[in-house]
C-alpha cells in the first residue's frame, strides 16, 4: 500500500519538477571554432560567420533538415541522452504516484492576489504568443539587415508547431481526465488531457530565444552576461510559472503539466541543435589557413 507523502516532501518534489525540464535546454556558447571548420583550415576571424552560414537557414530546406532530425535524433541518443530520457520517465513516475497529493497541497495553497498574477503569465501559454513572437523578429530583420532574425521567426513557429504535435500525440497516448472532471487515466484514447498543452507552447519559445539572443559566451563583458542570464531566466521562469498556473487553477495534474514543460523545451532544443550542425556544415566553405611561409585556402563544396 502507498504511504501518504509527507507535508514537507511536496514543496521539494514540485521543485525538482520545475529544474530537471530544464537540464537539456541549458546552453552556453563555446571559444573553440566548430570541428567541421577545423578540418576544413578555417582560421577563426579570417572568414566572416555569415558566409560560412547556410544561404538560408530559415528556408523551406532548412524546415525539412529540422523535421528529420527530430525524427532521427531520438535514435542516435548518447548516454548523457539516455540518462535525460530516465530521468524524465522516472519523474513522470513519480509524480503519477503522488499526483492527487501534489494536488491537494497546491489547492490548499491557493491565492487570489497569485492567481491573477498567474493568469497574466499564462499569456506564454497562449498560442497566439509565439507567432507574435515571430511576427516581430521577422519584422526586425528589415532593420538589422541579418538573417538571424528570419531565421528566429521561423524557429520560433517551428517549435511551436511541432511542440503541439508531440502533445497531440502525447494526449493520444495517456488520455488522463483534468483533475476537476476525475481521475482516471486511460492509454491510446481519443479524448484526454495527458501533457499539457499551455506548458509546452510556453516552454517552446524559451530555447530558441535563449539560442539566438542570450546565449553566454567567454568575450561577453560583466553587463552583457547579466543582461543575457537575467532575460533568459524571466523565460524560464515564465515557462514554470504558466505549468504552475495549469496546476493552480486545477486545469492540468503534475505529471501533465511536468511533460508539457518537457516537450517544449526538448523540441525548442533539438531545433536549434539542428540548426547549429547546419550552420557548421554549410554547403559552401571558403577558408584561408596561414602558417609560416606558406598560405593555403580550401574551398568545400
Amino acid at each position: 500500500m502507498r504511504e501518504a507523502l509527507p507535508r514537507c516532501a511536496t514543496p521539494a518534489l514540485l521543485l525538482g519538477f520545475f529544474l530537471l525540464p530544464s537540464f537539456p535546454s541549458a546552453q552556453t556558447g563555446s571559444a573553440e571554432p566548430p570541428r567541421e571548420r577545423q578540418e576544413a583550415g578555417i582560421s577563426p576571424g579570417l572568414v566572416p560567420e555569415a558566409d560560412l552560414e547556410p544561404a538560408h537557414p530559415y528556408g523551406l530546406r532548412q524546415i525539412g533538415l529540422d523535421a528529420r532530425y527530430l525524427v532521427t535524433r531520438p535514435a542516435g541518443l548518447d548516454r548523457s541522452g539516455w540518462i535525460k530520457m530516465a530521468l524524465t520517465v522516472g519523474t513522470t513516475g513519480v509524480l503519477y504516484l503522488y499526483r492527487e497529493e501534489i494536488r491537494d497541497w497546491v489547492q490548499d495553497h491557493r491565492d487570489p492576489e497569485r492567481e491573477e498574477f498567474l493568469d497574466q503569465v499564462r499569456v506564454m501559454g497562449k498560442g497566439a504568443f509565439a507567432p507574435s513572437l515571430s511576427l516581430i523578429a521577422y519584422g526586425a530583420s528589415f532593420i538589422t539587415r541579418s538573417p538571424r532574425e528570419k531565421e528566429t521567426a521561423v524557429l520560433l513557429l517551428e517549435s511551436m508547431g511541432f511542440s503541439a504535435l508531440g502533445v497531440g500525440i502525447g494526449q493520444s497516448v495517456i488520455a488522463t481526465q483534468r483533475p476537476y472532471d476525475g481521475t482516471d487515466v486511460d492509454f491510446f484514447a481519443r479524448r484526454g488531457h495527458g501533457v499539457s498543452g499551455d506548458a509546452a507552447l510556453a516552454a517552446s519559445v524559451v530555447p530558441v530565444l535563449s539560442r539566438q539572443y542570450l546565449t553566454v559566451y567567454p568575450g561577453d563583458r560583466a553587463g552583457t552576461r547579466a543582461w543575457k542570464v537575467g532575460a533568459a531566466s524571466l523565460l524560464y521562469a515564465g515557462a514554470f510559472l504558466t505549468g504552475y498556473q495549469r496546476l493552480d487553477s486545477d486545469a492540468h495534474w503534475a505529471p501533465d503539466v511536468f511533460l508539457g514543460l518537457v516537450t517544449g523545451f526538448t523540441v525548442g532544443q533539438m531545433l536549434c541543435d539542428s540548426h547549429q550542425v547546419t550552420g557548421e556544415i554549410s554547403p559552401r566553405r571558403v577558408g584561408f589557413s596561414v602558417g609560416p611561409g606558406s598560405l593555403h585556402a580550401t574551398i568545400t563544396f
